[in-house]
């Protein structure tokens, strides 16, 4: 029996906070200790992918935050260090820009040694389907937005950036029967960027997305844009077959704080083929915590691991017990999926 670890995160997009504390003594940037425990959980799938929420379009155009973001090149070459194999990067913030900061930043992705999906350089590149085999098993990866805030790619230049428009998914349908006549991948992940920004459980537009999604031959969807960890659940569509989603992994590093904006994670999945059957199962979220405040320089945690070490989660808003939110995430998340670990 072949079989291997999927692993996935949330969002990655740095603030201007976290990035000016950043700086190396010759000019650059680097992250790779702040974000220090991504590496072994990265490294623990035999193929990870991360949420790239920010373009990474360099000094050239300027390093910004919020509204509109541009990171730095390293962001991306950190992650690759971290042994990820492949970046979404259709998301809200891709056309921030316009067409020459997102075909800029693809540039930089590349430079970086990550694949990417999502936002393209032309339409042939977007044709291009994006498989990684492992172990013998065949892996490709979509992934389009829902919400653009308003920026949009230019008439003819659609490639820029994949969108799911009003709800409809003629183009990921056809987008899925073309891989699989094409490719022919064991396995299918769809990655949307979906959703209300900061709520805690699923939208119905959320839910009827994914329903549709799944209907079209996605075999697990991975969520993003509501910035906080939103629960799983395993969807049964129309022609019989179950489909895994993660409604939102919520960030993974970022600026943000609050909260449920400050704890994000990983989900792993163990995918196994055997006589042509594939299937995925033991679904395990590995839980994040940013300590968002300068003086602790926005270091990224093992949730669980904090918690043993301080009894209250401080935040910029207030001072939590750390047991009690942990409690509440691990009920949220079981409601949903009983099965799902909470690590």
């Amino acid at each position: 029996m072949a079989k291997l670890k999927l692993t996935a995160t949330g969002d990655v997009l740095l603030h201007d906070r976290i990035y000016n504390i950043s700086k190396t003594g010759d000019g650059g940037y680097d992250f790779k200790d702040k974000m220090a425990p991504a590496k072994k959980l990265l490294e623990a799938g035999d193929i990870s992918v991360v949420n790239l929420e920010t373009l990474v379009a360099g000094e050239e155009m300027g390093i910004t935050s919020f509204p509109k973001f541009n990171n730095p090149v390293e962001l991306a070459e950190n992650l690759k260090s971290f042994s990820t194999d492949i970046v979404t990067n259709s998301n809200n913030h891709t056309m921030d820009f316009g067409e020459e900061g997102a075909i800029k930043s693809i540039e930089n992705i590349e430079t970086a040694g990550l694949m990417y999906v999502g936002s393209h350089k032309s339409e042939e590149d977007r044709k291009e389907f994006r498989v990684i085999e492992a172990n013998g098993i065949k892996c490709a990866f979509l992934s389009y937005s829902r919400t653009t805030f308003g920026d949009f790619p230019p008439k003819g230049k659609e490639y820029l950036l994949n969108r799911i428009i009003a709800g409809k998914i003629k183009r990921v349908r056809a987008d899925i029967e073309r891989l699989r006549k094409e490719q022919k991948p064991d396995v299918v992940i769809v990655s949307i960027h979906f959703g209300t920004e900061y709520s805690l459980l699923p939208s119905e537009v959320q839910k009827d997305t994914a329903r549709s999604v799944s209907d079209a031959g996605a075999d697990i969807i991975i969520g993003h844009h509501s910035h906080v960890l939103q629960p799983a659940e395993w969807i049964t569509n129309s022609r019989g077959k179950k489909t895994f989603v993660i409604y939102s992994l919520g960030n993974f590093y970022s600026g943000q704080k609050g909260l449920y904006r400050q704890i994000g994670g990983t989900i792993s999945l163990d995918i196994s083929k055997e006589s042509g059957k594939v299937k995925a199962d033991n679904p395990v979220l590995d839980l994040t915590f940013v300590d968002a405040n300068k003086k602790n320089r926005y270091q990224m945690h093992h949730l669980l691991e904090y918690i043993e070490k301080n009894p209250y989660i401080k935040t910029a808003h207030d001072e939590f017990d750390s047991l009690e939110v942990y409690s509440e995430l691990s009920s949220r998340f079981k409601n949903w999926m009983p099965e799902i670990e909470l690590k």
